[in-house]
């Protein structure tokens, strides 16, 4: 199932696509329904809570999640270089933005680079004393869904900055959507970049030095995280140079995400 958030006059609304995808990749309509988090809590998929569906040009598309907490996986190399522990970092929740909404470029801070990355979106509370602990062996079963995230950097930064404070705390720098795949597997999933148009990285989950249920496992012994949580599960060879006045893409699996550089 695909889980969107659009503004419904001020209103967020969880909801999913109704019919066929248009050629900009975006339904013709939106049905709402009720909480993914509480249906998945329930066992079961969200109901639709209307009969009348929502045209989608009219109502702008918001992140499809609203984190409290977002962890950034550093792993930016390929599947033979896992560097034990898993290196874990966090993320201000404020630099999340929606499809299509245009990023504004620092210019004070060197270098721009935009990483394509998968975001697990977290379904149900790892902290829970009454459930059982995450692992890596149900990983999945903590998981809402999977959707695509471009890890805006700025490399240069991190000579002063190894902590990543200024490098991936500009504003907009974590591009987030445009929907929650619930269906989408965490284990191997097609990753790609494009720079308007043009395809510049492709690779998959399984390029990863760090499987995605080893990074989760890791990140919940840590931190506790809850329903609508980010992880960003790292770039495997997946980050590009960009520059103002491009357009990056990111594609995990179906998803794709679009980000106007301004």
């Amino acid at each position: 199932m695909r889980i969107a958030r659009i503004d419904a006059g001020g209103q967020a609304l969880h909801v999913r696509p109704v019919g066929d995808l248009g050629a900009d990749g975006m339904p013709a309509a939106w049905m709402p329904i009720d909480d993914p988090y509480r249906s998945l809590a329930d066992g079961r998929l969200p109901h639709d809570v209307s009969n009348a569906p929502f045209a989608a040009a009219a109502h702008p598309l918001l992140p499809p999640a609203e984190p409290r907490v977002v962890v950034g996986i550093a792993q930016n190399r390929g599947a033979a270089e896992h560097l034990p522990p898993v290196q874990a970092w966090l993320k201000s929740p404020r630099t999340v933005v929606a499809h299509g909404q245009p990023v504004h470029v620092r210019r004070d801070a060197g270098r721009l680079v935009v990483e394509a990355e998968i975001a697990i979106v977290i379904g149900r509370d790892t902290g829970d004393p009454t459930a059982p602990s995450l692992t890596e062996a149900n990983a999945h079963e903590f998981v809402l869904g999977v959707t695509a995230v471009d890890d805006i950097s700025y490399p240069d930064r991190a000579v002063l900055d190894p902590r990543n404070f200024e490098s991936k705390g500009g504003e907009g720098s974590t591009p987030l959507g445009p929907w929650i795949d619930t269906d989408a597997s965490i284990d191997d999933l097609a990753l790609a970049l494009e720079l308007d148009g043009e395809r510049v990285c492709d690779t998959s989950a399984r390029a990863m030095p760090v499987p995605v249920r080893e990074s989760l496992a890791y990140v919940a012994r840590w931190v506790r995280l809850g329903p609508g949580d980010v992880v960003m599960a790292g770039a495997p060879h997946s980050n590009h140079e960009a520059r103002p006045g491009q357009t990056a893409a990111i594609v995990v699996g179906d998803i794709r995400l679009e980000t106007p550089l301004r």
